[in-house]
């Protein structure tokens, strides 16, 4: 049943008529055309070996998690956060764009492929009721499906959630965010994670307080390893408020 309603709204409703990133008409299986594809910003150079974000040589760790109790054993982001990945993102959490899931998940599978070891199981980063009943959905867990169905990783959905709401974390440190953080998830049915190695699925890597907080409660309860795998990594100059109060652009979005 869930196949043949697949393959109606592939057939019927195509999705890949237009360029995900400038609507631009394509042709042929593909949701990118060959212009924004060659300008999309790859975090494919150096990087930090720690959090996986862009840096001007290879580094152990960079100036944003240097010096930080970290928790997380490696991270990777398929880009940079800037345009126009950065707006393609809040067309996925904010414009109801959920299509955009599983075209993320094409470029975070090989990244998982080429830099991780292999992981035991797959767990998005959850979200608050609120923002489940505002948004509809929970983008982590879209992309942590994709991954999940690309890689054959059991997808565990029902291991990590939000037990209470938290202040907003503009304008807060890493220490400040952890300490807002505290008791804000929670783990259940943690026998499903004792010794295995867990894949960590989230849209965005900022300071990475809320991955690596959760990273902790997973290895309190017996993960032995934790691995973090996002769509793109923000630098601090592209840490700004957007309309539930984490990073976003300034700009105003492109898409309609």
């Amino acid at each position: 049943m869930i196949k043949f309603k697949k393959f109606f709204v592939d057939t019927f409703f195509p999705r890949k008529l237009t360029c995900n990133f400038c609507g631009r008409e394509v042709f042929g299986d593909v949701a990118v055309c060959e212009d924004c594809k060659n300008s999309l910003p790859y975090n494919d150079g150096f990087c930090c070996f720690r959090c996986g974000r862009k840096t001007p040589i290879a580094t152990e760790a960079c100036e944003s998690c240097s010096g930080r109790e970290w928790f997380v054993d490696k991270a990777r982001s398929a880009f940079n956060y800037d345009k126009p990945v950065s707006y393609a993102i809040h067309r996925f959490k904010y414009d109801n764009g959920r299509f955009l899931g599983e075209f993320f998940a094409d470029y975070l599978y090989p990244l998982y492929m080429k830099d991780l070891p292999a992981c035991d199981c797959v767990i998005p980063v959850p979200i608050s009721k609120e923002r489940m009943k505002d948004r509809g959905f929970n983008q982590s867990e879209l992309l942590a499906k994709g991954v999940s169905e690309k890689t054959g990783i059991p997808l565990y959905s029902d291991v990590v959630y939000k037990s209470k709401e938290t202040e907003r974390q503009v304008g807060l440190n890493a220490r400040e965010r952890m300490i807002n953080l505290a008791g804000s998830f929670s783990v259940k049915n943690g026998n499903k994670i004792k010794g295995k190695t867990a894949l960590l699925i989230d849209d965005v890597l900022t300071t990475g307080a809320t991955s690596n907080y959760i990273a902790k409660i997973l290895k309190k309860h017996g993960a032995e390893e934790v691995y973090l795998l996002t769509i793109a990594s923000a630098g601090r100059k592209e840490r700004i408020k957007t309309p539930d109060g984490v990073v976003g652009e300034k700009e105003k979005s492109v898409f309609k």
